[in-house]
């Protein structure tokens, strides 16, 4: 028993530091150099020879070696231990869509017959899939900060004093749950549709196996996103896609950056909900919750958020006991 444990043990780590080296992860090796690469060209280009120095945040050993940053890598393997527990191997995105497939056909979902190739398909099914993912990221954000419930578990992940690309894992395992299951909605209803209308003709547009939007955002910088790198895009292009300091902000202490700037690749987003902020290359900007969390190791990360979600529910119900009081005693004769 001991024994079968500690192989499982080793090769879950021994799978989350393959990450490493998957350019299918963020926190891959090539990504973190690309970022460094991306940043230079455009801060050479903005500030002359002078421009590489924006850039020692990222490779200072007081960044990554905070207990912020230590944390993060904590969680980051925590987590992933604990979710190989909690989410059953057998709930896979292929089951789903298959269940979903069969489903649409008994809706009455038919091929559509465009004749269309399997180029313009592959076009058409990439476009699709990256705005319904994006879109769903941005509004699972959204209802994070919004439902008090939900919010008592993502402060884990705005609780971070300082920012590294081992932020992006910075969160409690409820919200892990809640974007795998984020993922597997969204990948079986788009894959399910499109083997329906477009039979034998469904592949996304990737690079290297990874979906083409995805390579390119994580090759031009996304790792500047959680990182102490201020690299705005500048008012017009930020508009539309949201740089690394448009999410620094998005962390930010500042009562005036509370709730901004909830997009993860599209801008178009909190533009339409009221939430969109520019952000500059000159910003300076303090992290964190301003509470015990910020400074409590991977057990504190878990179990405040738990606490703080109790205490949420148990405020909803004694609110509701005093007002259906309120309203027996106002029909009272």
């Amino acid at each position: 028993m001991l024994e079968s444990y500690l192989t499982w043990l080793m090769e879950e780590l021994a799978t989350a530091g393959s990450s490493l080296l998957d350019l299918r992860k963020r926190v891959s090796l090539w990504y973190l150099l690309s970022a460094v690469g991306f940043a230079f060209v455009v801060f050479y280009w903005r500030y002359g020879k002078h421009g590489w120095q924006r850039l020692l945040p990222y490779v200072s050993p007081k960044v990554w070696l905070s207990r912020s940053s230590r944390t993060d890598v904590g969680l980051w393997l925590c987590n992933r231990l604990l979710l190989a527990l909690l989410i059953p191997k057998t709930l896979t995105h292929a089951l789903w869509i298959s269940g979903l497939y069969y489903y649409w056909q008994k809706q009455g979902l038919t091929p559509l017959g465009l004749g269309w190739s399997t180029t313009w398909v592959m076009v058409l099914f990439t476009f699709c899939y990256v705005i319904a993912d994006d879109f769903s990221r941005f509004f699972t954000h959204w209802c994070l900060h919004k439902v008090p419930m939900l919010w008592a578990f993502h402060q884990v992940h705005h609780s971070a004093l300082v920012l590294t690309p081992f932020t992006v894992f910075r969160t409690h395992p409820v919200e892990g749950v809640l974007f795998f299951m984020r993922s597997l909605c969204v990948q079986s209803v788009m894959v399910s549709v499109f083997l329906v209308l477009f039979p034998n003709q469904v592949s996304l547009w990737q690079i290297y196996g990874v979906l083409v939007t995805t390579f390119l955002f994580n090759v031009l910088g996304a790792n500047l996103r959680h990182s102490m790198v201020v690299l705005s895009y500048g008012p017009r292009i930020e508009k539309w896609l949201i740089s690394p300091a448009q999410h620094q902000i998005h962390h930010s202490t500042d009562v005036a950056h509370y709730d901004r700037n909830f997009g993860v690749l599209l801008a178009i987003w909190d533009r339409l909900f009221k939430t969109w902020l520019p952000g500059n290359d000159q910003q300076t900007l303090k992290f964190g919750t301003g509470r015990a969390i910020d400074r409590t190791g991977v057990i504190g990360h878990w179990w405040i958020p738990m606490m703080d979600c109790a205490d949420v529910i148990r405020h909803g119900v004694a609110k509701r006991c005093r007002n259906l009081k309120k309203r027996l005693t106002i029909r009272e004769p």
